[in-house]
């Protein structure tokens, strides 16, 4: 394409300088320069591809030009080409300046369907058109669609595609698409609209993998209404939500769907929040009643980036037969003790081909990293979970030894409760667990054993009631242990020690003597020695993991996987500290 050089046009007419094809989408205006600010306005494509990355195709096959105040004027422009973009020079101008333009372009097929949507027609046509806006998309479909669209593309419902004209008011991916009806005292003057549907392109982050929230209710409806804004959710819940989410969902906190309901009812959702306004009703004169708001709550998809800062394995412990897929938090703690935090900030779900599988959908009753995955069958395919936990699950955690206070024999139940164990054994065990791990003395792990819990969780410690066992018969005898805080762990703590690499048989750090400047261990510490990432989030099999014994990863045990290299450290039952530095050995007083 040749550089169009003085070529005469008015503003607010589209300028088609390439027929688009049947395939293309069309990006959100730019308005990147201003005539006052030099020798005139310069919305070049180079600038504005370094500007907006990834929101401009490199290879535009139109480009649309209008004034940003809407009035139409008649410029000569040095350059107006898609491929280019768009030169208006001062000096060329008749007695006044360049206006200040803004431009958007078509791109080609190829870059609208990197990160695409489905389609949507979530309105009909009526007398007043046919809406079909980006709000009320994100109210029908949400998490289906992202917050900031970078391109969107308009068909009739038959396929037909439509380019921007003067009856189509909205034709943008920030807001969506209108066409409105041309009627002279409420009958058809020249126009009715169609039933369209819209489909938009979204940034590549909104079809990598993403996590969501849990629900958030900061506000309660008053008169002016409920208010859910990411800025103050932000303040109010530091970490647990991402500082740019890429969906949104809203609902009653009864769970209802959100929709207008009552009169003079203002419902907005965007990339800033959610909103329900109120105003007056009027019931003849002079009674008014306000509107009022229902109470609200929220939730986000986030980026992969913020997902993956502090995050476990995959998890699937169920399957869907009998009444469906259930993958509940309560029940991977007891599966996958130590792996999973007990209040995780996000949830991912795929099927166990990985083909992401996202709320909202009837199948699944519970989708919430509070509470899990539950799928009701009929529907369900086999599905797995990770979660996103608070950056301190991943911060150094370290493992106790473990610990066995009670029996099943005494007092009809087995008890080995946080508090009862602080007493027993001051020290060694941390007043704030975020993990807990029961197995029996002889070493099965708890999910095997078929005994009914009361109590499992880290903050209460575990308890086995013989009272609840089904046929009669009496709980196990059990052992736990728990994960500490990185305050618990860098109490006393040794430096790091790697002695093996994890080549055939595996990797091998096992405690064949105290460790050094160390006469007695009371927790340990495993990361990998590249990323320094908690080796129970690897995915791994570890056959020992012990602060009295040490560490050891089994190459032909991991199902067809092999061990990273790990390297270990260990917190010591110290008595006072006067400088710490096990590196270059100074006062440490043992007891």
């Amino acid at each position: 394409m040749s550089i169009k050089v003085f070529v005469t046009w008015v503003a607010l007419v589209t300028s088609t300088l390439i027929s688009p094809s049947t395939q293309s989408c069309i990006t959100q205006w730019f308005d990147h320069d201003d005539p006052n600010d030099g020798n005139g306005d310069s919305e070049l494509l180079a600038d504005l591809l370094a500007i907006y990355p990834e929101q401009i195709c490199p290879n535009p096959i139109n480009i649309e030009v209008t004034s940003v105040s809407g009035i139409p004027s008649s410029q000569i422009f040095q350059v107006f080409d898609p491929a280019i973009g768009l030169k208006c020079i001062n000096l060329d101008q008749i007695g006044e300046l360049c206006d200040d333009y803004k431009v958007r372009f078509t791109c080609p097929e190829k870059w609208c369907s990197t990160c695409r949507t489905p389609w949507f027609d979530q309105d009909n046509p009526d007398k007043d058109g046919d809406w079909e806006t980006l709000s009320s998309i994100l109210l029908a479909y949400p998490l289906q669609v992202c917050v900031q669209p970078i391109a969107i593309e308009v068909t009739t419902i038959g396929g037909i595609a439509v380019t921007p004209n003067g009856h189509f008011p909205m034709y943008d991916p920030t807001q969506g698409f209108a066409c409105v009806n041309q009627l002279l005292n409420g009958w058809l003057w020249n126009w009715w609209c169609q039933d369209y549907k819209v489909r938009f392109t979204c940034p590549k982050s909104f079809c990598k993998p993403k996590c969501v929230t849990r629900w958030f209710d900061f506000d309660d409806p008053t008169k002016g209404g409920d208010f859910e804004l990411l800025t103050d959710l932000q303040s109010n819940y530091p970490g647990e939500i991402c500082p740019n989410p890429i969906g949104i969902q809203a609902q009653t906190v009864s769970g209802q769907s959100v929709y207008q309901t009552g009169n003079d009812i203002k419902i907005s959702i965007s990339a800033s929040g959610f909103s329900c306004t109120t105003g007056y009703v009027t019931f003849g004169f002079p009674l008014k009643r306000p509107g009022f708001c229902p109470d609200y709550k929220v939730r986000f998809t986030c980026p992969d980036e913020w997902c993956s800062k502090c995050r476990t394995p995959w998890f699937d412990r169920d399957d869907p037969g009998g009444l469906g897929d259930y993958e509940k938090l309560s029940l991977l703690l007891i599966r996958y003790p130590l792996q999973v935090c007990p209040q995780p900030i996000a949830i991912e779900v795929t099927t166990i081909s990985g083909i992401p599988a996202l709320p909202p959908g009837n199948i699944f009753t519970v989708y919430d990293p509070l509470q899990g995955l539950e799928c009701v069958n009929g529907a369900c395919e086999d599905y797995r979970v990770r979660f996103t936990c608070p950056s301190s699950f991943c911060n150094s955690t370290c493992v106790t030894k473990w610990f066995d206070s009670d029996n099943p024999n005494t007092n009809g139940s087995d008890s080995e409760l946080l508090s009862d164990l602080l007493s027993m054994y001051p020290g060694e065990i941390c007043t704030n667990p975020i993990g807990i791990e029961a197995q029996t003395v002889s070493g099965e792990p708890a999910y095997t054993t078929g005994d009914v819990f009361q109590v499992y969780n880290p903050a209460t410690g575990f308890r086995c009631v013989n009272a609840d066992q089904t046929g009669g018969g009496l709980c196990a005898d059990y052992k736990v242990r728990f994960s500490c805080p990185d305050t618990f762990c860098s109490s006393c703590r040794t430096s790091w020690i790697d002695k093996d690499d994890p080549d055939d048989p595996g990797d091998c750090e096992i405690l064949t003597a105290p460790p050094q400047f160390c006469n007695r261990s009371i927790a340990i510490e495993v990361v990998t020695t590249v990323s320094e990432s908690p080796a129970l989030l690897t995915g791994n099999l570890f056959q020992v993991f012990d602060p009295l014994l040490g560490f050891e990863c089994v190459n032909d045990q991991q199902g067809g996987g092999v061990c990273q290299d790990y390297k270990v450290r260990y917190t010591c039952l110290c008595k006072r500290q006067a400088v710490l530095n096990f590196t270059s050995v100074l006062t440490l007083v043992l007891p």
